[in-house]
């Protein structure tokens, strides 16, 4: 009984001194969307003031494609220690469970929600020479020749894609979808011509829409956007539409809350201060602060929301 009792407070011991002493090598903070994209500047922000904080690097690593499976499935199958982290959104965590069948990962059983990073909405946006100037602009175009206007996307189940196709659904319109590695790579091709239109990302989009690259038709909030306050909104034209994602820390199921709880508390205090705020807010991102427990059950609910939607909209996986 004395030996299982020193042993019982060895271990205790141990595994305190592990939370306390953490980090103590550099942390991988993997983002499944491209540099530029605004999940990576969420994760260069966070990481480069955890950096500072930890006094230890934290190295930030864009792993994209299939629409943030690699990414999601390699957290998954990594050591829950706290040293392998992501920054994932509703793509791979709850949009793409609701679309495939054999994703090499479970969300909701391999990946731990630690805390929220931020949302933001998007932007549907044209290249000049479509004519489109108004959500009714595009419709029309749609119903007019099936098939004949294209869109980007961040990829297969990305949450760009399903914003076009929830208002598809809802138009009752066809456009042909074309998936890309990420949205900065879709918009490139949009602002070129070579694609006619696309949601987006508010930030990344900004400056194009004001040099009059893109035009802008209209935003996918509930609420016009601070950033375009004269840019319609879609539910301007289809009433209840909504449309967005949200960006979180996920780490390995399995990791110890004696980590995940520090670690939340100090992004949690990184974003809540007022310089964090109004920079991100200048690029159209939106920071949350959460508890890991209330975070986990945002999840949960986006999760089922997402599971309605493709159910109602019969939306299908490419």
């Amino acid at each position: 009984m004395r030996l299982s009792l020193l042993m019982l407070a060895g271990a205790g011991l141990s595994g305190g001194a592990a939370a306390q002493a953490y980090p103590n090598r550099p942390v991988h903070l993997t983002v499944h969307n491209t540099p530029g994209s605004a999940p990576d500047v969420l994760a260069r922000y966070v990481g480069s003031r955890l950096s500072e904080s930890w006094g230890q690097s934290v190295v930030v690593d864009n792993r994209t494609g299939a629409a943030g499976v690699l990414a999601a499935d390699a957290l998954a199958k990594a050591a829950p220690d706290g040293y392998n982290l992501l920054v994932g959104g509703d793509g791979p965590i709850t949009i793409l469970p609701n679309l495939q069948k054999n994703l090499p990962y479970d969300a909701r059983r391999d990946l731990l929600p630690v805390v929220p990073l931020g949302q933001i909405d998007f932007v549907l946006v044209a290249h000049p020479k479509t004519g489109l100037r108004s959500v009714a602009d595009f419709v029309r175009a749609a119903k007019a020749q099936p098939g004949r206007l294209n869109y980007a996307s961040a990829g297969n189940g990305s949450a760009l894609q399903f914003a076009m196709e929830l208002l598809k659904q809802r138009a009752g319109i066809f456009a042909t979808h074309i998936p890309y590695r990420g949205g900065p790579l879709g918009l490139q091709d949009v602002m070129a011509g070579q694609v006619d239109l696309m949601f987006i990302a508010i930030g990344p989009a900004l400056p194009h829409i004001r040099s009059g690259r893109v035009v802008a038709l209209a935003t996918s909030g509930e609420q016009r956007n601070a950033l375009l306050p004269e840019v319609p909104t879609v539910a301007e034209t289809y009433a209840g539409y909504r449309a967005g994602t949200w960006f979180g820390l996920f780490a390995p199921a399995g990791t110890p809350q004696a980590v995940l709880d520090p670690l939340a508390s100090e992004v949690n205090r990184i974003l809540s201060s007022p310089a964090a705020r109004k920079e991100l807010a200048a690029q159209g991102i939106e920071t949350s602060r959460l508890s890991p427990q209330a975070f986990a059950q945002q999840v949960g609910q986006e999760y089922t929301r997402y599971a309605q939607i493709v159910k109602s909209a019969g939306i299908k996986a490419d």
